[in-house]
């Protein structure tokens, strides 16, 4: 039997409501729908389901005099919604909503919304049902990867496997599966290794096989040589004993001898011991040490020659690591999640190597003269890859970082303001001691060029300020403040609010023009009294939100419309 009521009855006594908090979220939703509720249940029908799921849905959005009665709808939805493809989409929208609504309930709602896509993929048919496995496979890539950052990678590694059927089937995202998939399942390996090695030298601290093994863990998979240090002990390899109390120090402390036999040993001896996890850290170390070297070996020696050349080499693997991005046509999907603590993530993206043409024609509406002459630049692939935060820092991961939060505009989803630069170099620093990754501002040149996301136009989107109102909070939709991350739509990287809610710090010396810049990864100045800011704030007009729109302070100054994103260099720091 179908099931079939007048929206009005229940409409009519939203009416009566309206202005009235009601007491008791059950009582409220057994008065308006328990019958129907009852006879929909009864019937078990799901095409019944959905239509009771639309209602609901419906009735809840007219319902907001009333908080917790409306979430109690809404969590009704995801009950008669989520039972086949037909209700799904109902189902997901009002997860989505509660999600917003319920953040401490973030990892619930994601739950849930796992379950339903599941659902749907495995009751859709015929042109739909491929979909309905692209969206499924989309919802557990996120949880694994919430997973994952959570510590459990155990719980990661069995969603991956649960999708990687579904992906064949699909033929989408099956490689990043297998990719994360064998990354955690390498770590926990790793990490069942090391805890077993520690056991037993806690055993037998004379056992050298042991410690000898235990230290090289240390250097080349977890890329930690202080703690390698301090396992050293006499009877230690002597090649270890001399190498790793100097991989432990700040390479800003390391006399050019000891840079270039660090470069040397990393690359030439490290390299062919370490795991496939592990090559990436190794290289990135001795890439470290020879351009050390190199900047402090000036003279044109047989001894730079062989510096020179053995960097080459290893630009040259870790090209390879860099390939795994595909070209800015074909942006990647890969996540770097970090745990600040606090239950508080950062997601980031990788970011492409590849070349555009930074600043902007002459004939660009809005134009400043110093956002020019434009010219050609390339973010090097032979340059260890970056990740870069889709979101502008928010004042919920400052405080997890930092202690406090600043500015006037509260809101823990809200992005971080009025951040001196000094604030926002601390705050990488701090995060880079916390996770061990190498966190900085992006340089100016990556922040266009990520901020365009392959387009040439005045904004990611194209020309039309008029579409604004689709990607950023500015001076027209703002209402005077900030707003929470990622509610507009993202570029075509899956970067969101890069036009305005805040200006954004980038690492650079600011200067008037882009006359004596770089064609390959830019720097910007070498020295200067301001820091560069981009890419608007909510109370600026349209022109200083687009792509190549500069702005500058110095870097103690803290005003109220600016703050930051982070960017995360590939590979680990002790």
């Amino acid at each position: 039997m179908r099931v079939t009521r007048s929206l009005a009855t229940a409409t009519c006594v939203l009416v009566l409501l309206a202005g009235i908090v009601l007491a008791d979220a059950k009582s409220d939703y057994e008065m308006l729908f328990g019958d129907e509720a009852k006879k929909v249940s009864a019937t078990k029908s799901t095409a019944d389901d959905a239509a009771f799921a639309k209602k609901l849905l419906d009735a809840a959005k007219r319902l907001t005099d009333a908080p917790k009665t409306q979430v109690f709808i809404y969590e009704k939805v995801v009950q008669f919604g989520g039972k086949d493809a037909t209700g799904a989409p109902h189902a997901l929208e009002a997860i989505d909503i509660l999600t917003k609504a319920q953040p401490a309930q973030k990892a619930k709602w994601q739950e849930a919304k796992l379950n339903v896509t599941e659902k749907q993929y495995q009751t859709s048919r015929g042109l739909t049902r491929r979909e309905a496995a692209k969206a499924y496979l989309d919802v557990l890539i996120e949880a694994a990867e919430a997973k994952a950052a959570a510590g459990n990678a155990k719980e990661a590694v069995d969603l991956y496997r649960k999708g990687v059927p579904v992906a064949v089937y699909a033929a989408y995202k099956l490689s990043e599966i297998r990719d994360s998939m064998r990354d955690l399942v390498g770590a926990l390996e790793a990490e069942a290794e090391r805890e077993k090695l520690i056991k037993k030298l806690a055993a037998n601290p004379n056992d050298m096989e042991t410690r000898e093994k235990l230290i090289l863990i240390y250097v080349m998979e977890v890329d930690h040589p202080a703690k390698a240090a301090s396992l050293l002990a006499t009877g230690v390899d002597q090649k270890l004993r001399q190498c790793v109390p100097l991989a432990a120090k700040k390479p800003a402390e390391l006399p050019e001898a000891a840079c270039m036999e660090l470069g040397d040993w990393y690359h030439k001896t490290l390299l062919g011991k370490a795991s496939p996890g592990g090559k990436a850290a190794v290289l990135a170390r001795a890439k470290m040490y020879y351009e050390r070297y190199l900047s402090l070996h000036t003279k044109r020696d047989m001894v730079r020659y062989k510096a020179s050349a053995a960097l080459a080499e290893v630009n040259k693997e870790l090209k390879k690591f860099a390939s795994v991005a595909p070209s800015p046509k074909s942006p990647t999907s890969k996540l770097l999640t970090l745990n600040l603590g606090k239950g508080v993530m950062m997601k980031l993206i990788q970011v492409p190597a590849g070349s555009f043409m930074m600043g902007s024609p002459e004939s660009e509406k809005g134009r400043r003269n110093n956002e020019g002459p434009q010219h050609k630049v390339t973010i090097s692939p032979g340059a260890p890859g970056f990740y870069m935060g889709i979101t502008e820092v928010t004042q919920e991961q400052y405080e997890a970082v930092v202690g406090k939060k600043p500015g006037s505009h509260k809101g823990a989803k809200d992005p971080v303001e009025q951040v001196s630069w000094n604030d926002a170099v601390g705050f990488c620093k701090k995060l880079s001691a916390k996770t061990r990754r190498a966190v900085r501002l992006p340089t100016e040149a990556e922040w266009e060029y990520a901020c365009r996301a392959g387009s040439k136009t005045a904004f990611c989107f194209g020309e039309d300020p008029k579409q604004l109102d689709d990607y950023a909070w500015y001076k027209d939709n703002s209402g005077g403040k900030t707003h929470p991350v990622a509610q507009k739509k993202p570029n075509a990287w899956g970067l969101y609010d890069m036009h305005g809610n805040v200006w954004e710090w980038c690492a650079d010396c600011y200067a008037d023009s882009y006359a004596d810049a770089k064609a390959v990864d830019p720097q910007g100045a070498p020295s200067g009294t301001h820091r560069v800011l981009r890419g608007g704030s909510w109370r600026d007009r349209p022109g200083y939100c687009r792509s190549a729109r500069r702005g500058k302070n110095t870097p103690p100054n803290r005003n109220e419309p600016t703050g930051f994103r982070a960017v995360v260099v590939f590979g680990r720091v002790r």
